[in-house]
């Protein structure tokens, strides 16, 4: 049985409308590919977008940490400028006098003896060694709760040069000395004749401390309480 398929349609209706099936199909690629081309174009520019935000944090933050380096450095050297100042001053602005250390050591000389050098230098032992440190510790853990009286820190250390007339005279100075505040740890370094035209003489060195680490104050006068003092 055979089929037979007539076309009634004039081919002038058959050709339009396969062109507007052409021109839909491509109005519909092209805006798909439209729709690509946007699509790409928006994810590029966000993913560009997002780079420039990261590269602008990561400059902001390498800015930043330069800039608290330069003030931690800055700190630290106005750290270092006040350690030095502080240093000076302590070395200046001494609890007691020097002139009246030097009168009372004149005061002090018996009548038979001649200063011919008086030298008056600060220092600090605040630098110990460690075994030293270690060594306090201990002898602190074994006192069993008994006190235990801090070390000087600061000190002047005070070289007396002369001469006297003999060694009971130097020995005089010496106990003179040592029963005298501020003067602590009286030693005689040196001592040895030496002829002088007429005369024998004995020529000596003294050395002694004054601790700087407590105030002192002349007699009748008051201090703060709480301030540990020591009579001149």
């Amino acid at each position: 049985m055979s089929e037979f398929v007539v076309d009634f349609l004039p081919s002038e209706f058959r050709r339009r409308g396969v062109m507007a099936a052409s021109r839909r199909r491509s109005v519909l690629l092209l805006g798909l590919l439209g729709a690509m081309v946007v699509g790409v174009a928006a994810h590029s520019w966000n993913r560009s977008r997002e780079a420039e935000s990261r590269r602008a944090v990561s400059l902001a933050l390498t800015t930043s940490a330069s800039k608290v380096d330069d003030v931690v450095d800055r700190l630290a050297e106005q750290q270092r400028e006040l350690h030095r100042y502080l240093s000076v001053y302590d070395r200046l602005a001494l609890p007691v006098e020097q002139s009246d250390l030097v009168a009372t050591i004149t005061h002090l000389m018996p009548e038979r003896t001649s200063l011919s050098m008086l030298r008056l230098e600060v220092k600090d032992d605040s630098a110990a060694s460690a075994a030293d440190a270690a060594k306090e510790r201990t002898a602190k853990a074994t006192a069993a709760g008994k006190a235990v009286a801090k070390a000087t820190t600061r000190w002047m250390e005070v070289t007396i040069s002369g001469y006297a007339a003999g060694n009971a005279d130097l020995y005089e100075l010496e106990r003179k000395l040592a029963n005298t505040k501020p003067f602590d740890a009286v030693t005689v370094s040196e001592n040895k004749p030496i002829d002088v035209p007429g005369s024998h003489v004995q020529e000596f060195k003294v050395t002694c401390r004054v601790p700087l680490d407590v105030k002192y104050v002349r007699p009748g006068t008051t201090v703060a309480a709480g301030t540990k003092e020591a009579s001149r």
